[in-house]
């Protein structure tokens, strides 16, 4: 934790909130981001938020913690995806939650937790002409499930920075990070089987995929 001086001079009021500062920025460094912010969001994830960016002045020199995700922070995150070479879109995204992670960790660049989410307790709730796929994750992650009539082809990813390829029709419940999923897949045909794959991905960007499995629709 970055040490202050106190000018003996300043206000109680102002070392009160020094303390506080102080206080909350070491909770800011031992939690994991797991929500996505954007303005107008509240709680505790904002406030361990504004308590980390409060440390780097030339991200947040305001440094106001209230737990509301107001214009100020939204600028504040700019300034610090701006600086680590992300979109500036003033958001707390999959993206930047990996990279406050990572930083918040003393992990960039290369010393990161590479661990995949491990993904269990698959099942498929079948109707004529949906599904809802449930599986849980050993962490916080989002969740997608691929689905087709046609048999799923997985194919490596083309590159540094790419995921693996997949075929197929993708749905997600939403992009918030959880451990339990429910996955509703939509439109599709009675009496008709399909193949679906999973992926989940951490807050760090680590990936699990599945090995294709399949359901049937009812008539």
């Amino acid at each position: 934790m970055r040490s202050l001086s106190l000018n003996l001079r300043v206000a109680a009021g102002a070392i009160a909130v020094t303390a506080f500062l102080l206080a909350t920025s070491a909770h800011a460094q031992s939690i994991i981001f797991t929500t996505q912010m954007d303005i107008g969001t509240r709680g505790a994830e904002v406030t361990a938020l504004q308590s980390y960016l409060a440390t780097k002045t030339d991200f947040y020199g305001e440094g106001l913690v209230t737990g509301y995700f107001g214009p100020l922070t939204s600028a504040a995150v700019a300034r610090f995806q701006t600086f680590y070479g992300l979109p500036a879109v003033g958001r707390v995204g999959p993206l930047t939650l990996a990279k406050l992670n990572a930083v918040i960790s003393g992990n960039v660049g290369g010393g990161a937790d590479t661990s995949a989410p491990v993904i269990f307790g698959t099942s498929a709730a079948t109707a004529n002409a949906s599904a809802t796929i449930h599986f849980g994750t050993n962490e916080m992650a989002t969740g997608k499930v691929f689905y087709s009539a046609v048999p799923i082809i997985l194919s490596e990813s083309a590159g540094v920075g790419f995921g693996p390829l997949v075929t197929g029709t993708s749905a997600m419940t939403d992009t918030n990070f959880r451990v339990s999923h429910d996955v509703m897949l939509s439109g599709l045909a009675p009496s008709t089987t399909y193949f679906y794959v999973i992926q989940a991905i951490d807050a760090r960007g680590n990936l699990n995929l599945t090995w294709p499995a399949t359901f049937r629709t009812t008539p």
